[in-house]
């Protein structure tokens, strides 16, 4: 894996897609089933915690601390159980003035989760591919201002893998973390922390209709690829295949509501074995670092149907 060392040269570059709307299919409706779980794919070790989901190789479990191995669960804020609209859901609350986890007062919730006993096992013993998914709703009227952190899949060197977020720089190559964002208008991203190398930059550039790369953070990957809606479920999974060791073929894949919105190949996730897949960094609040981020009212979203599965 070949680091660039002078990445702060990229600080903010902007690749622009052209594209033409006229010419964009509307995103068809699909079941729950297939926008947690993509067909093209054979899945095992999977759960969901979405009810009536019955496919092969996928197991249901409730949506519990302890059956999805829930750990390093972010303090002052909640996630509690709560019924929304039709689902089980974790409820996500944002007061107002609320940004950054670290910020006063605090908002939304973070943990970092393993998935089912079996998933767990199948990930730490090495499994290189996998799909994650789950159910988002924004309450009716939501105030996006300018964006907020979603959950995402997640990995690394044993506990290198953790806090790979927040302008994270050091030990780079031993993490990546790829979480969701939503944006201005409730436009939706990948916010990705990758290895700091030319190669990662130059795959990224390419998904549009339009991709920042800020190295001192996340690279926001593919802005506008999608766009949230307030007061209506909908549903986004995530594709993570690892690279080889010092190989750059790696893909990072999103679909929302069973369509595919980004699709990025060509990625160098790791240079050992020892760097794998562990879960998905379950992750929400306002921010951006700064008070310009913050939550402009007192605000909620939930989430559910959480799944995940490796891909045989």
């Amino acid at each position: 894996m070949k680091t660039v060392s002078s990445l702060t040269a990229f600080v903010t570059l902007v690749f622009l897609v052209p594209i033409s709307f006229a010419n964009v299919t509307p995103f068809q409706p699909r079941s729950l089933k297939t926008n947690l779980f993509p067909s093209g794919y054979t899945y095992t070790s999977g759960f969901t915690t979405a009810s009536g989901v019955s496919a092969s190789g996928i197991s249901p479990v409730s949506l519990s601390d302890s059956d999805l191995n829930v750990i390093k669960v972010t303090s002052g804020v909640t996630h509690n159980v709560v019924s929304q609209n039709g689902k089980t859901a974790w409820e996500a609350v944002y007061p107002k003035g609320s940004y950054n986890p670290s910020g006063t007062p605090k908002g939304g919730f973070g943990f970092y989760l393993g998935g089912s006993d079996k998933f767990q096992t199948a990930v730490q013993g090495g499994a290189k591919q996998v799909m994650f998914g789950y159910s988002v709703m924004f309450q009716n009227g939501f105030q996006w201002n300018m964006g907020g952190k979603l959950p995402g899949g997640f990995g690394g060197i044993g506990d290198s893998a953790f806090a790979c977020s927040g302008g994270r720089q050091t030990d780079r190559e031993e993490c990546f973390d790829l979480r969701l964002m939503w944006r201005s208008n409730g436009e939706g991203e990948l916010y990705a922390y990758l290895p700091l190398t030319s190669t990662n930059a130059k795959a990224l550039s390419t998904a549009g209709p339009e991709t920042v790369l800020n190295s001192d953070y996340g690279y926001s990957v593919g802005r506008g690829s999608w766009t949230f809606p307030a007061g209506q479920w909908v549903t986004v999974a995530e594709r993570i295949k690892m690279s080889d060791p010092y190989q750059a073929n790696g893909e990072i894949q999103v679909w929302f509501n069973g369509n595919s919105v980004i699709n990025v190949k060509g990625l160098e996730f790791r240079n050992t074995t020892e760097s794998l897949i562990q879960g998905m960094h379950f992750q929400t609040f306002f921010g951006g670092s700064t008070s310009d981020w913050a939550s402009p009212i007192n605000q909620k979203a939930w989430f559910a149907d959480v799944s995940g599965a490796v891909i045989s």
